[in-house]
């Protein structure tokens, strides 16, 4: 899966209405709704899909799943961080478990040497979402 900076994963768009995602993909076989967060999560395996006020807002892909940008496959290169940061400019969390690069529309998890629940995880997200995850990258 290619990441296409604050476009969308493939035929996974920002901006999409979740019929239009279920069409292209096919329905989820999980889908959760989170009415304190007012959001709709699908779950595809190691792929989870964020919609807010019903269009796609959020792709999150965590360890086992796969995510290209570039020439650079985020969980398979082992150098994929550093990589990423020869290119772009990154923003790493204090706490050492997060970088983000604005520039992609995309937070990685867990890539640092500093361990995250979800183990490995990529956050790929559309660009009215990038002040949340400055806001979340120091959360």
């Amino acid at each position: 899966m290619k990441l296409i900076p604050y476009e969308g994963v493939d035929a996974y768009v920002f901006g999409s209405k979740q019929a239009y995602i279920n069409k292209a993909i096919g329905k989820a076989p999980v889908v959760e709704k989170d009415d304190i967060m007012e959001e709709i999560r699908e779950i595809r395996g190691n792929i989870t899909c964020t919609y807010i006020e019903k269009k796609l807002a959020d792709v999150i892909i965590v360890k086992g799943g796969e995510l290209q940008v570039d020439d650079i496959h985020i969980f398979t290169d082992a150098d994929a961080v550093e990589k990423l940061e020869q290119m772009y400019t990154a923003t790493r969390n204090s706490k050492g478990t997060h970088v983000l690069f604005a520039e992609l529309g995309l937070c990685l998890g867990g890539f640092t040497g500093k361990k995250v629940p979800e183990g490995r995880i990529a956050i790929c997200f559309a660009r009215e979402r990038l002040d949340f995850y400055e806001i979340y990258l120091e959360m």
